[in-house]
């Protein structure tokens, strides 16, 4: 049976895409997670480092193998079913014991579940993604696909954000209080989410069976397949962007231009903001080309963070200024997360033509493994430079060095990168009619070799 492309139900699509909530709350705490451990139970901010360090690595150099294994265990009748309810089930256990620690716990406990929470989304992430490019086969429906992915991922975000507004707790800050509101709302939800995708999301099949992938065709997918590495460069350049910009964002309002009371209004408004740009570009993808689009949405992210260098401290209207620009940020960014989940189906089936081999799973751990690797580094790597300009959080004024530095750094030097990544995507092959041509063909090769079996086999 081969992956349908006829239009997907409501009910089928929000079945599928719920987990994406489940998948945000996973990770929602991660940047508050070291400090709230380090000040409850006096742990060293260093060894947590080390912690996640360990983690991080090991989680990236997984991802080949847990692409391998999305495949291995792929059911003939369920297809990637079974691996991502474990995979939800697994992670909400151990998120469950990172959010509501015991009283005395040490580095130890939060290695572990930390750890064990960290590899069950990386392991659901790659066989949910690998699902992704199954249960449709058309080339405009699987953006329509991603974007309800999208749409619950921001619903996830929404529900942790007003977990610590709630009347009955006694801070409107993320504490220990508010996560272990946020572990029971996993410990209700995991289980209607599981079962509504079981029950109603599309199995999916492919018209290409999937087989063991060697580490030699891996190589031969990484180094033959044109339009992935096209995609893999366009999202390296993309994360070196995004991680300066969202690496250095809060200490550029906070301590260069003085508007820290902007930045939860950001969080605010800016999801109002990306539901609106998801609406958009659900009406904007039936119409245009995915990699247009996605090309076109980067430009105008880039335009949006050159104009916010006319920002200055003690300016006038500052917090609302930077609250529209975050707005802006929010809607322009929905078109660069819809439209490369959505792409790699389209490579799936163009490497099945290629190769024969369809290594969805591998494709999804490569994607995913070049989003860890370089987007953690990007992070990291605009705290040193934007250092060697001088600036250090928290002054009461800036020379024009650093001033100079934390805006090149944190503005302009992404707008490079990202317009960077809208060319090379603009390039991209696999247009809506090649992958029509594509599936055709497939099509064809699946008959002729049902044809070619001796009757009765």
């Amino acid at each position: 049976m081969a992956p349908t492309s006829r239009l997907l139900t409501v009910r089928e699509m929000a079945a599928f895409a719920a987990p994406s909530a489940l998948l945000f709350l996973f990770r929602a705490a991660a940047y508050v997670i070291p400090a709230l451990y380090a000040q409850r139970f006096t742990l060293d901010l260093a060894d947590i480092a080390g912690i996640l360090f360990v983690m991080r690595t090991v989680e990236v150099l997984l991802q080949i193998p847990i692409g391998l294994v999305s495949d291995a265990t792929r059911h003939t009748r369920y297809g990637r079913k079974p691996l991502v309810m474990l995979g939800l089930a697994l992670g909400s256990v151990a998120t469950w014991f990172v959010y509501v620690p015991p009283d005395d716990v040490g580095l130890v406990y939060l290695g572990i579940w930390l750890s064990l929470a960290t590899l069950a989304g990386s392991l659901t992430e790659v066989a949910y993604g690998a699902w992704a490019t199954e249960i449709t086969s058309d080339y405009r429906e699987r953006a329509r696909c991603a974007s309800y992915q999208t749409w619950a991922s921001i619903a996830g975000k929404e529900m942790y954000a007003l977990v610590p507004l709630l009347w009955f707790l006694s801070s409107n800050r993320i504490t220990f209080e508010s996560l272990q509101v946020t572990a029971w709302i996993l410990a209700v939800v995991t289980p209607v989410v599981l079962l509504c995708a079981w029950r109603w999301a599309p199995t999916g099949d492919t018209l290409v069976p999937i087989d063991r992938v060697s580490l030699r065709q891996m190589l031969d997918l990484a180094l033959r397949n044109g339009p992935l590495q096209r995609v893999l460069v366009v999202l390296i350049l993309w994360e070196l962007g995004t991680g300066f910009l969202f690496g250095l964002d809060f200490m550029r309002i906070d301590s260069y231009l003085k508007a820290g009371e902007a930045v939860p209004l950001q969080s605010l408004f800016g999801v109002w903001a990306a539901m609106a740009g998801l609406a958009a570009l659900q009406w904007v993808l039936k119409r245009h080309e995915k990699h247009h689009v996605w090309a076109v949405s980067m430009c105008c992210l880039a335009g949006v963070l050159l104009a916010q260098l006319a920002l200055a401290p003690g300016m006038t209207h500052l917090v609302p200024l930077i609250v529209g620009a975050w707005m802006l940020v929010a809607a322009t960014v929905a078109g660069s997360l819809v439209v490369p989940m959505s792409l790699v189906g389209d490579l799936a089936d163009y490497e099945a033509l290629r190769s024969g081999q369809r290594a969805a799973g591998p494709m999804v751990a490569i994607t995913q493994m070049t989003l860890k690797l370089f987007g953690g580094g990007a992070a990291a790597a605009a705290l040193w430079v934007v250092s060697l300009f001088g600036f250090k959080p928290g002054q009461d004024s800036y020379d024009a060095t650093a001033a100079f530095g934390i805006q090149f750094v944190c503005l302009a030097l992404p707008a490079v990168f990202i317009i960077a990544a809208s060319l090379v995507a603009w390039r991209y092959p696999i247009t809506a009619r090649r992958h029509q041509a594509i599936v055709r063909s497939l099509e064809r090769r699946s008959r002729s070799k049902l044809e070619a079996q001796p009757i009765g086999v």
